[in-house]
């Protein structure tokens, strides 16, 4: 019995230890309930284990993980479609996903090959540090 509970911890040890980022289709059941085909893909069926796609992302990653302007402190709203036209437009390279800005907007949900900053979608990376400003720039007029 004991050595059932141990192998039964191990597991579940090993799965949250696992990068469902990576590219291995073994791992998509991470935030898929199963893989979907690529019609269905297509038609934004992904079958996630959340209602949304940032109540998937966010099983794993805490919600103040997109903390902008630490000086005041804010959060970057998510899973939300207002367009306050004065401050920023919809995004122009970005996608959005059912006409709402979600992490997925800015974040890849695969990592990509080659160079990334938090698999951010555009970042450069400078001598001085990570320049954010072409990501915000995407939607946010003259930031």
């Amino acid at each position: 019995m004991v050595f059932l509970v141990a192998l039964a911890i191990h597991t579940v040890s090993a799965q949250e230890n696992i990068d469902p980022h990576d590219n291995d289709p073994a791992n998509c059941i991470r935030c898929h309930t199963r893989i979907p085909t690529p019609e269905e893909a297509a038609d934004d069926e992904w079958f996630l284990v959340r209602d949304t796609i940032d109540g998937t992302c966010h099983l794993c990653h805490p919600y103040d993980c997109c903390r902008i302007n630490s000086l005041k402190g804010h959060n970057h709203p998510s899973n939300v479609s207002r367009w306050d036209v004065e401050d920023f437009t919809e995004p122009r390279n970005l996608p959005l996903h059912q006409g709402l800005i979600t992490c997925n907007t800015c974040h890849y949900h695969l990592r990509p090959s080659g160079e990334d900053h938090r698999m951010v979608r555009i970042v450069r990376i400078t001598l001085r540090g990570v320049d954010w400003s072409a990501l915000c720039l995407d939607c946010h007029v003259g930031y």
